[in-house]
C-alpha cells in the first residue's frame, strides 16, 4: 500500500475550492495526482459549461428541473457486476431512463494488467434493452501504451455494433490511489495518447464516444484539445456540479442504495439542452436512502475514483472467472 493512499479521504473532501485570497472569481484550488493542492484558473481555450445549476432541484437523490428551465434532466445509473442483481423493469418504473453498462475493465496490478469483459454485461444488456432503457457502455482503462489502448478499443468493436447503443462508448481511465498500480508512473501525455487512440478506433467503427473525467483529470491530465473534442461525463460527488468546463452527463453519487439494484450504485443525470423552449422534465419521485451528511461532507468537492476505482485487485481476482 502506498503512503499516498492515506490521503484519499482528505483529497476527496477537498479537491475543489474557491480561492478566498485571489480577487478573481474563477480562481480554484484543485489537487493534482501527487496530492498537491494547486492554485488554478480555467483555461480560456477549453469550452465552458453552459448549464445554470439554479434550475437543478432535488428530492432525495432524485434530480429534476422545474418548468421554465432551458434544459431537461434525465435520470440514470451506471452498472457493473459489482451491483449484483438488477431489476431493470423496476428501475424504469421508478423513473430512470438510461444506463451506462461496464463492458470491460483492465486490472491495475503490475503482474496482471489483463483486459476482462464484465461478467454480467450480456445479461444486463438484454434486460436493460427489454425494459426500454437507453444504453451506453464504458471501458475502465489501465492502459500503459498504444497496444493496450487499441486492445481496449478492440473489445468494444468485437462485442458491439453501433446500432446496439443509444448513448456513447465511454473511455474511463483512472488513477489508483489506494494501492500500487501499473499506471502510477504513466505520464499525462501517454494517457492523452491512449484516449485518442481508443476513440479513433471506435469512431472508425461507427460508435459515438464520450470521456469520463473528474476535475483532477480535466485540469492536470487532459489537454484542451481533448476536452473540447469529446463529449464529457463529469464525475463529482456533490450537491451540484461545479465544473467550469463543458459536460453532458454528471455522475453525482458513487454509492446510493436504490430499489431494483442489489448493491449501491452510481447515480447520474443527463443534461439535454432545450434552447428557448420551456420544458418540464418528467418527474417521478424515487424513494432512496439518503447519503449521510458525513459522507456528503467528505466527498463534497470531487471523487478521486469512479464506480470501479474502489475495487482492489484481490476483490477482482476473487470475483472474476478468468
Amino acid at each position: 500500500m502506498k503512503v499516498r493512499a492515506f490521503f484519499i479521504f482528505a483529497v476527496t473532501a477537498a479537491l475543489f475550492f474557491s480561492c478566498s485570497s485571489c480577487p478573481e472569481k474563477d480562481c480554484l484550488h484543485i489537487y493534482n495526482r501527487q496530492i498537491e493542492k494547486q492554485h488554478v484558473h480555467p483555461d480560456p481555450a477549453v469550452a465552458k459549461n453552459t448549464f445554470d445549476t439554479k434550475w437543478l432541484k432535488k428530492k432525495g437523490e432524485f434530480y429534476y428541473t422545474k418548468k421554465g428551465a432551458p434544459y431537461k434532466v434525465v435520470n440514470g445509473v451506471d452498472i457493473s457486476r459489482h451491483q449484483g442483481e438488477v431489476d431493470f423493469e423496476l428501475l424504469k418504473k421508478n423513473g430512470y431512463e438510461f444506463v451506462i453498462l461496464r463492458l470491460a475493465y483492465r486490472r491495475y496490478g503490475y503482474e496482471s494488467g489483463n483486459l476482462v469483459k464484465d461478467e454480467n454485461f450480456d445479461r444486463y444488456y438484454e434486460d436493460a434493452k427489454k425494459a426500454g432503457f437507453k444504453i451506453g457502455v464504458y471501458v475502465y482503462s489501465q492502459a500503459i501504451n498504444d497496444e493496450e489502448a487499441l486492445e481496449e478499443a478492440k473489445i468494444v468493436i468485437d462485442n458491439l455494433t453501433p446500432d446496439m447503443l443509444d448513448l456513447p462508448v465511454v473511455y474511463d481511465p483512472e488513477f489508483v490511489f489506494y494501492d500500487e498500480a501499473r499506471t502510477d508512473e504513466v505520464a499525462e501525455e501517454v494517457f492523452c495518447r491512449n484516449t485518442e487512440l481508443f476513440f479513433d478506433e471506435v469512431e472508425k467503427a461507427g460508435f459515438k464516444t464520450m470521456l469520463y473525467a473528474n476535475l483532477m483529470w480535466k485540469f492536470f491530465v487532459f489537454t484542451p484539445e481533448i476536452l473540447n473534442k469529446y463529449e464529457m461525463w463529469f464525475a463529482q460527488y456533490s450537491k451540484k456540479p461545479t465544473s467550469p468546463y463543458k459536460y453532458t452527463f454528471w455522475q453525482y453519487s458513487g454509492g446510493s442504495k436504490i430499489d431494483g439494484v442489489e448493491n449501491p450504485c452510481d447515480m447520474n443525470v443527463w443534461f439535454i439542452p432545450m434552447g428557448k423552449e420551456a420544458v418540464e422534465a418528467p418527474v417521478k419521485q424515487v424513494e432512496q436512502n439518503e447519503v449521510s451528511p458525513e459522507i456528503v461532507e467528505q466527498v463534497q468537492g470531487q471523487p478521486m475514483q469512479g464506480s470501479d476505482g474502489i475495487q482492489t485487485e484481490e476483490q477482482e481476482t476473487q470475483d472474476s472467472s478468468l
